[in-house]
């Protein structure tokens, strides 16, 4: 090799080696961008850090609360009716065998508010006897049946009626095909003598004679007003007077059954007009020759409006004064309800609102303060509404078609209305109707 070749070789060599052996020096910049590339610096320092979004907490869905007042009918936080009044008058209503089936809500119903009931329709003649000779005892069977079960009163409803008797009855050899006297007298002593003996010691009130009463004060109905028991029977005993046949159905209703409480029954006695006079005077007068008469049935189909209760409370007086000839004469109210329409009024609906509602409840409250007022005066022993809740009242449909009426405790659902609590406890109606409110 050349010399000066050699040498270069040799230099180039040393300076390599001295370029491995020299540390690197470090570049600031290098170093500030590694440091700004840190996972410290990336996330920031805690006192840099975003604080964190709290989500926002979610309202509170509130539940309505629990009804307090208007409570299913059967419910056990309610106070029973017959209880409320116990040791005062019977409290009861009217019903259909085809309502009483154990273990339902009607049945609950029932049996724990209530102990008198009285059938609506099934226990009268055009259903009992619908052809001479034959008698149908199903329904009745069945619903005395279920008044001994749970240890009620029974009332019978009705023996002798101008409505729904069967026609046959009225028909004869008479002249123009008619019965004669003989033959209705002897229908109505078979008719009478058949279901009482039957269900004798059974059924303890009688509705003997129903709505024989003229509506124009006039005394009896006649054939004008769809009745023939007078005009075919006429004055048996020569006094001048046709009441010859309610004498006679109450003297074969004493004969066939002693003990049972006997009623003469009839409708608007409690507006205090002249048919409450008529009926009053002719009363007096069979009481005074010793028909077997225990009271009077005042079935008060009322409205909201119409009568007062004044006016009703001097009715129950007048009547029950007849106990001056019978000293076991009580008056009793039988088939009570109230519309909340007036008789004249055709509309067919009206909404349930608070302030109507609380009308009701407070006629209700005064009509049931009245007769605590009048039992405890000895004069009333039994209140039975015409029917249980508003689903199933005849005011439906009557005397308006399609009317939707309200006129009873318990609404359409078989709830409690303010008018409960208005029997019960009238402290209680404010709170009830602002449950109304609520609900609504």
């Amino acid at each position: 090799m050349h010399k000066r070749n050699y040498l270069a070789l040799l230099l180039a060599l040393f300076l390599l080696l001295s370029a491995c052996s020299v540390p690197k020096e470090e570049n600031p910049d290098d170093a500030a961008a590694a440091e700004a590339e840190s996972p410290a610096d990336i996330a920031g320092t805690p006192e840099e850090a975003p604080e964190p979004v709290e989500e926002p907490e979610e309202e509170p869905v509130e539940e309505p609360a629990a009804p307090q007042y208007l409570l299913p009918a059967w419910d056990e936080a309610l106070p029973s009716l017959w209880e409320s009044f116990d040791g005062l008058f019977k409290v009861g209503a009217a019903v259909n065998t085809d309502q009483l089936k154990p273990d339902t809500d009607f049945y609950r119903t029932v049996t724990k508010h209530y102990n008198v009931f009285v059938t609506e329709n099934e226990m009268k003649p055009m259903y009992v006897n619908p052809a001479e000779g034959t008698f149908n005892f199903t329904a009745p069977d069945q619903f005395v049946a279920f008044g001994e079960e749970v240890g009620a009163t029974l009332r019978g409803h009705t023996l002798i009626w101008h409505s729904q008797a069967p026609d046959w009855w009225f028909r004869g050899s008479g002249e123009n095909g008619r019965a004669t006297r003989e033959e209705l007298l002897s229908r109505m002593e078979t008719y009478i003598t058949e279901v009482m003996t039957r269900y004798q010691g059974r059924v303890a009130v009688w509705d003997v004679v129903n709505e024989a009463f003229s509506d124009q004060g006039k005394g009896l109905r006649m054939e004008d007003e769809g009745s023939q028991y007078a005009a075919i029977i006429g004055d048996l005993d020569g006094d001048g007077n046709l009441n010859d046949y309610i004498e006679q159905a109450f003297y074969l209703a004493d004969a066939a059954d002693p003990d049972a409480q006997l009623i003469i029954n009839d409708y608007s006695l409690e507006n205090g007009d002249a048919k409450l006079d008529s009926f009053y005077e002719s009363v007096k007068g069979m009481l005074e020759k010793g028909v077997p008469i225990d009271g009077a049935g005042i079935q008060a189909h009322i409205q909201i409006g119409w009568p007062s209760v004044a006016t009703f409370e001097k009715a129950i007086e007048k009547l029950a004064s007849l106990k001056e000839y019978n000293p076991d004469f009580k008056v009793q109210i039988t088939e009570l309800d109230v519309s909340i329409f007036a008789w004249d009024d055709q509309s067919k609906i009206k909404e349930m609102t608070p302030q109507l509602q609380a009308e009701l409840a407070t006629r209700y409250a005064d009509l049931f303060d009245m007769f605590r007022r009048q039992a405890e005066k000895g004069n009333l022993d039994m209140v039975v509404t015409w029917g249980v809740y508003d689903g199933r009242s005849w005011l439906d449909n009557y005397p308006v078609s399609g009317r939707v009426n309200a006129p009873l405790l318990f609404d359409r659902q078989m709830n409690a209305k303010p008018a409960f609590w208005g029997v019960v406890d009238r402290t209680k109606i404010p709170d009830a109707c602002a449950e109304v409110q609520t609900a609504q």
